[in-house]
């Protein structure tokens, strides 16, 4: 019940005032709460909206030992998690029905220690020495399906191992429907030599390839569209020879991570479906 103050104006009784006061409260903390658990569910959920991925290609299942796998979220400290070995962890690494592996990598995501690129990429767990350890050989059948805004992905390298397991050394990109490898001169730094392989690859198409060291102290790389092959083989260089290497394939998709206006739908979407390392040394 009002009553009127001595000015004639209507007045509520502190203890409704209360009430209504607390009642406001209540639904602004509620509206903010709801704001930021929608906000922060959408962020979580949209990396789930997979796009489609290219026709079936006949193939074979590939097995996942040999292999530890990273992924866009973050582990125990924060860093992109990794398993070892290797699983299936949807919706990042999929193992379709006709036995392909599907990679999804969105921008938004996790990422290594010293990367600034979230990634799905399988990383061997045998190392060899670059040039001198006779020959070593990464073969697979792959479709690109959805580059990130960037237009760039990795999809396979001979990267650093043990103490050297942060350097980058051979990686086979795909760009803007170009495929080129590209290997680092220095153990630091960013000079590199670039070899073209195939060009006008569009999305979705099946292709071939493989990153040899041949054991003699050079590198082979060969890539095959129908009946479209290049090959090239590069000599070691001096920084890299007698180094600690390993294989590594997937979805290194090369747009850098930001949470500010992340969608989840920004990202690679590669598919193997063949994939193997040899010798194979399980």
């Amino acid at each position: 019940m009002s009553t009127r103050n001595r000015w004639g104006v209507r007045s509520t009784p502190r203890s409704k005032r209360l009430v209504i006061a607390g009642l406001v409260v209540v639904l602004l903390a509620g509206g903010l709460w709801w704001g930021l658990v929608g906000r922060r569910d959408a962020v979580e959920a949209n990396p789930a909206v997979v796009p489609a991925g290219p026709p079936p290609r006949p193939g074979r299942s590939i097995d996942l030992a040999g292999w530890k796998v990273t992924l866009p979220v973050a582990g125990k400290k924060g860093h992109a998690a990794n398993f070892t070995p290797a699983v299936l962890a949807p919706p990042w690494l999929v193992q379709q029905g006709d036995g392909s592996l599907r990679f999804w990598a969105p921008v938004c995501g996790a990422t290594t220690k010293n990367s600034d690129h979230p990634r799905t990429e399988l990383d061997s767990l045998s190392s060899f020495n670059a040039g001198n350890s006779g020959l070593h050989a990464l073969t697979a059948s792959v479709a690109v399906s959805q580059v990130p805004s960037v237009g760039d992905v990795i999809l396979g390298q001979i990267h650093g191992a043990d103490d050297i397991s942060s350097v980058p050394f051979v990686m086979l990109r795909y760009d803007a429907g170009q495929l080129r490898v590209v290997v680092k001169q220095k153990q630091s730094g960013t000079t590199s030599d670039k070899y073209p392989l195939l060009n006008q690859v569009p999305l979705g198409a099946w292709f071939d390839y493989s990153i040899s060291d041949n054991g003699d102290g050079t590198l082979t790389a060969t890539a095959s569209l129908g009946a479209n092959s290049q090959h090239v083989t590069i000599p070691i260089p001096a920084p890299f020879r007698g180094a600690t290497v390993r294989f590594q394939a997937g979805d290194y998709q090369q747009g850098e991570s930001n949470s500010d206006g992340c969608t989840g739908r920004d990202g690679a979407l590669v598919t193997f479906a063949a994939l193997r390392q040899s010798p194979d040394t399980r």
